[in-house]
């Protein structure tokens, strides 16, 4: 029998990269792959911290520290070590990290990306010099298109929207867009681009670059646990709540670990729960609760005891999967919007940043599983949805049978993508016996 093949995984230091990643690490895991998974410091505390009994991960995962990621003659030192001790079969580094992959192309170690989000937001950095030559940007990535579609059949993109440009202000932030373009460079050395996606999902998008291989929706309900890599303690005795609510009946909110807003944002989406008379389970992380009104927090509190659940962090996939679920409050981040299509559940978007505002667009024009706000094509995030808007669009959402009923068919189509045959599923296992060999 040959050596164990054995990757060694550097994700992005942020949760909606983690999780993903760490979901994909263990699907590698039961095809007998050893994985080491490479933190920061900081994020490795974070992880250990917040591990809960229910947390799973599987015997073949090590998690290791290094002092900075994001340094890659850190990494590099790293990975010449860990190969020195432990032959390292291949480096499978996130898409914002591909810079990383350089210090594997010396050592002769196969490589790998793996992109968190949609793959319509990465075409823009993967295919950097095409935006140049078509007039889209300059070379220092000044936009000098306002809106630009990429093909016909994808939504226009706004482009103070790309990575690199402060929407505020339409001005380029130059060290992003030092750091896209030396992403862009660095993807000429990995083998495969992988993309927590589906065809079903962005067609266009994989034939525009079919370099990038969808091997998504990356679930974990496979599984009896939890999949280790939250940064915060997820609150499980809402799943216990959920028993008790009748089948599709609960508005689930969620904006999840970075989307933040103030006493005046807050008291809309309250009113709009209190004036749906609807069951609620809504996640309010500490660090946003905490600069709110506590006398209106508490109070709001004790007046929706009765129909609705509010905690600081949930189990979200397990959440989704409920059969008492009936819609999604969304800040579209790419993984919340992967996991409710995975379960069939319509969203309501309220994107936050960057590729939520894109996201919202495929939720609801393109998918027409959800519904948006007005406000959301404007350039700014600023503006305050009105508790009256709100609970309008949820009765809209849940007063018509269209948006469940495409939500159920995209459901049914990602789910036979990963099943064996489907080509979210050929595509993994092509990868997997890749790195094997």
């Amino acid at each position: 029998m040959g050596k164990q093949a054995h990757v060694l995984v550097i994700p992005l230091q942020v949760q909606g990269h983690l999780m993903p990643i760490m979901k994909f690490s263990h699907g590698l895991a039961k095809h007998g792959i050893k994985i080491t998974i490479v933190n920061t410091e900081s994020t490795h505390n974070q992880i250990l911290n917040a591990l809960a009994k229910e947390d799973d991960i599987a015997d073949s995962i090590s998690l290791v520290s290094c002092p900075n990621v994001y340094d890659d003659q850190q990494v590099k030192k790293l990975i010449q070590q860990m190969n020195d001790d432990e032959k390292i079969t291949c480096v499978l580094v996130d898409s914002f990290l591909a810079w990383n992959m350089e210090a594997a192309a010396e050592l002769g170690i196969k490589r790998a990306t793996i992109c968190c989000f949609s793959a319509t937001h990465f075409l823009p950095i993967f295919d950097l010099p095409k935006l140049i030559q078509h007039g889209v940007i300059d070379s220092q990535g000044t936009p000098k298109q306002k809106m630009v579609q990429l093909s016909p059949t994808i939504p226009s993109m706004n482009t103070s929207r790309i990575g690199w440009v402060k929407h505020e202000t339409g001005k380029v932030e130059k060290y992003v867009f030092e750091f896209a373009s030396k992403i862009n460079k660095s993807m000429a050395l990995t083998e495969w681009v992988l993309c927590n996606s589906s065809y079903d999902l962005e067609a266009e998008a994989f034939k525009m670059n079919p370099k990038i291989l969808p091997i998504g929706p990356l679930l974990a309900s496979n599984r009896s646990g939890n999949i280790v890599g939250n940064f915060l303690s997820e609150d499980f005795s809402c799943l216990k709540w959920l028993d008790e609510q009748a089948t599709q009946s609960v508005i689930y909110i969620a904006f999840g670990s970075e989307a933040k807003f103030d006493q005046i944002q807050f008291q809309e989406f309250a009113m709009a729960l209190e004036l749906s008379n609807k069951p609620f389970l809504w996640v309010l992380r500490q660090d946003v609760a905490s600069k709110l009104d506590e006398t209106y927090l508490k109070g709001f509190q004790e007046r929706m005891a009765a129909r609705g659940l509010v905690i600081s962090w949930a189990p979200q996939q397990r959440v989704l999967e409920h059969p008492s679920i009936a819609c999604f409050f969304t800040h579209c981040g790419w993984n919340s919007t992967v996991e409710a299509l995975s379960n069939g559940v319509p969203l309501l978007c309220w994107p936050f940043v960057l590729d939520q505002f894109y996201n919202a667009k495929y939720i609801c024009e393109v998918w027409k599983v959800g519904l948006g706000f007005n406000y959301q094509d404007d350039e700014t995030i600023t503006s305050v949805v009105t508790g009256e808007e709100i609970k309008n669009k949820l009765d809209e959402l849940l007063g018509s049978d269209k948006y469940k009923a495409n939500a159920s068919d995209l459901k049914e189509k990602l789910m036979n993508s990963i099943k064996e045959g489907g080509n979210s599923y050929n595509n993994f296992m092509s990868f997997v016996e890749w790195v094997k060999t």
